[in-house]
């Protein structure tokens, strides 16, 4: 027979997969009104434009496909070739006058010159000139770095760092990966010579810190990043690059050490579903008919594309989301540069064109769609001197003016890709590529599935052993003082989370037991009342950079949380998930719930709730009582709570004041995003 827990996790999958179908089978019988015609305020928006642009797009649409794609190609090259300084290669971040070079955009640029020659944009000639120019003026030190890494951002001039920006890895990377398209397209000449150079030069190995992946960058005043490549997302192209590096090579560990959560059984996913991730990667390494232990990366990102698509088809409540209007990734919104995605409170309305364009090679059908419906709604509003602008949100009736380097080259190289496959040609044929795949356990395959099926019964599997886990609250035997004094626990069933109970998460650095002591044992008890929690915390760096103002924060100095699920029992009351925040700089202690069913400071969300903590010889104390009202349910033996218990961390006692601190997390159930799937906490039950 199946374990009861496994049929509720096997039954909630099953659940999913017919809601999907249902929503697949209304796409049938759905009109969008949208689409019946362009509302009023965008109508005139659109007769504000100029008759040139409105013209240009109306020839547009009378192209065929090929030639569409080859007027949007064009365009995307043109920015590479005028946003660029001719002395030294430098391309800027967008197209705006005081824009700084993006060194990301450097690396497209670079690999689009091969593309710009063989479709007779420009000259054989002019394309080497521009692309020995440009890696001469990184080998040559006129772009500010270390260890072979580079500034995010630099000046267009000098290339000094600007902004503040970190020596970035990723950006590092997608220019090393332009370079090497380069270097093989110009075989046996200087272009080959230093583009091999500059990575050779970098040393990927620094870039980790001591640990096994990929920290996200280095600042020269706080030293390394605490986020890390160490989880599914755009940085698997950084980590490849490293594992072939001929100089500097990371071990095929680090492959592995990569966390990859699948979404509902059916794709690997990054939760916030931001499209990028999952495609640039793939512009360079061709990942066609190939599979490592984990998934076939090709057949994940057609995956995820469909559900990016699917995700705006059905959230009617927008205006923009049409059947063909379609795409959800980082890029330019009304209120700024956002990583709009296929997730709650991830998106409002805004699409970013190139999400839809760059997935031509996934979904060409509808991304050819969703080329000519932007053209046919929206004509110029979206459409300017580079092509696709970098966002529009006709619910707010915004359109950006701008084009943005990075969205330039995705669109570009895939369309390329889709075309010819001339990206993946020529940056396969280095040796270090094909090393590369060969280390972290490629092998050819046919499989159409995007996790592989050893990996998909690993990952269930692990994802369901935290979530059996059960802890015990006795009867409370005796008056619980709310004081941060833990005597009266004494002989109470106690639940550790230790410093091996990390939550996978790319911008949480794991607990490094040869530096730190990090961990919790957690109490319970209940009477007719209340719900007693306790926390006796091991720490032996406290950080409180909290002022006694800032009421309802969390993830601001060292903290715990409690989270609690009544809806297992069938409570009406809605997540409650506390926050404790142990000491502010003036020693108080501060709750909020957060995320939850009735976020805020805990003394206006839930004002009878108490709360306290005490320092101790090795950390701290945190003691809590929950009135059962907030939860919903009538306590009694045999009450069944879903809970999870963690502990935040901060070891910078220098960190600015409420400044977001939260460095590690251990968890008592360790699984990605577990503050926001309550499937995945385990039971406190009621004896």
């Amino acid at each position: 027979m199946m374990p009861q827990k496994r049929r509720i996790f096997v039954m909630r999958k099953i659940v999913r997969f017919f809601l999907l179908l249902a929503l697949v089978a209304s796409l049938f019988c759905w009109t969008v009104q949208a689409e019946t015609g362009r509302p009023d305020a965008i109508r005139k928006l659109l007769a504000k434009t100029s008759e040139t642009s409105r013209e240009e797009v109306v020839s547009l649409l009378e192209l065929s496909d090929d030639q569409l794609l080859e007027a949007i190609s064009r365009k995307a090259f043109d920015y590479f070739w005028l946003e660029a300084n001719p002395r030294n290669g430098l391309i800027k971040d967008r197209s705006t006058p005081q824009s700084p070079c993006s060194i990301a955009a450097v690396g497209f640029g670079l690999t689009a010159i091969p593309v710009a020659v063989e479709r007779g944009w420009i000259s054989y000639a002019d394309g080497y000139k521009r692309a020995l120019t440009t890696l001469k003026t990184f080998a040559g030190g006129k772009v500010e770095g270390r260890k072979g890494f580079y500034y995010h951002f630099v000046d267009m001039h000098n290339g000094k760092r600007v902004w503040n920006s970190e020596l970035s890895s990723i950006d590092t990377a997608i220019l090393i990966a332009g370079g090497l398209v380069c270097g093989e397209y110009f075989k046996e000449t200087s272009v080959e010579k230093y583009a091999n150079k500059l990575y050779e030069k970098v040393d990927w190995q620094w870039m980790t810190n001591g640990e096994e992946t990929l920290t996200m960058g280095w600042d020269p005043l706080t030293g390394f990043l605490h986020s890390r490549w160490n989880g599914f997302n755009e940085g698997i192209l950084a980590a490849l690059l490293a594992i072939g590096s001929p100089t500097h090579p990371l071990s095929p560990e680090a492959w592995q050490q990569i966390y990859r959560p699948v979404k509902n059984g059916t794709y690997i996913n990054l939760q916030d579903e931001v499209l990028f991730v999952y495609q640039y990667p793939l512009i360079w390494f061709d990942l066609r008919d190939k599979e490592d232990y984990y998934a076939n990366y090709w057949q994940n990102a057609i995956a995820a594309t469909n559900y990016n698509r699917l995700f705006t088809t059905f959230n009617k409540s927008f205006a923009t989301y049409q059947r063909d209007i379609w795409g959800l990734s980082a890029g330019d919104g009304p209120t700024g540069y956002k990583a709009y995605g296929a997730f709650k409170d991830k998106h409002d309305g805004t699409i970013i064109p190139y999400a839809s364009v760059a997935s031509l090679p996934f979904t060409a059908e509808e991304s050819m769609k969703a080329i000519r419906g932007m053209l046919d709604k929206f004509g110029p509003l979206v459409w300017r001197k580079y092509g696709f602008v970098s966002g529009f949100n006709v619910d707010r009736q915004w359109f950006s003016s701008q084009h943005i380097g990075i969205d330039q080259g995705d669109m570009l190289l895939m369309i390329e890709n889709y075309r010819t496959g001339m990206i993946w040609e020529y940056f396969m044929r280095h040796p270090s590529a094909q090393k590369a795949l060969k280390l972290a356990g490629f092998v050819d395959s046919t499989s159409e599935y995007a996790v592989t099926p050893a990996y998909a019964v690993e990952y269930e599997t692990a994802m369901l052993l935290p979530s059996q886990k059960k802890a015990e609250a006795p009867r409370v035997r005796t008056t619980v003082l709310i004081d941060g004094d833990l005597s009266e626990w004494q002989g109470i069933p106690s639940n550790l989370v230790d410093e091996d109970m990390n939550v996978p998460d790319g911008n949480i650095t794991k607990v490094d037991k040869s530096k730190m002591k990090l961990h919790s044992y957690f109490y319970s008890q209940w009477d007719d009342e209340c719900l007693y929690l306790a926390a006796e915390v091991t720490d032996d760096i406290i950080v409180n950079n909290l002022s006694p103002a800032e009421r309802g924060s969390f993830y601001r100095s060292d903290s715990i949380e409690f989270y609690i699920d009544p809806g297992r029992s069938g409570g009406g009351a809605g997540l409650f998930k506390l926050a404790v925040l142990p000491f502010d700089t003036l020693g108080n202690t501060h709750g909020a719930r957060h995320e939850d069913a009735r976020p805020g400071p805990i003394e206006v969300m839930a004002p009878k709730t108490k709360i306290a903590a005490r320092k101790t010889a090795t950390g701290y104390n945190v003691e809590v009582s929950i009135p059962f009202e907030y939860l919903g349910v009538t306590p009694e033996s045999g009450l069944v709570l879903g809970f999870c218990h963690t502990v935040i961390n901060c070891n910078d006692r220098g960190a600015p004041l409420g400044a977001y601190v939260r460095e590690n997390m251990i968890a008592w159930n360790p699984l990605p995003s577990v503050w926001s799937n309550p499937d995945y906490w385990g039971e406190l039950v009621l004896k």
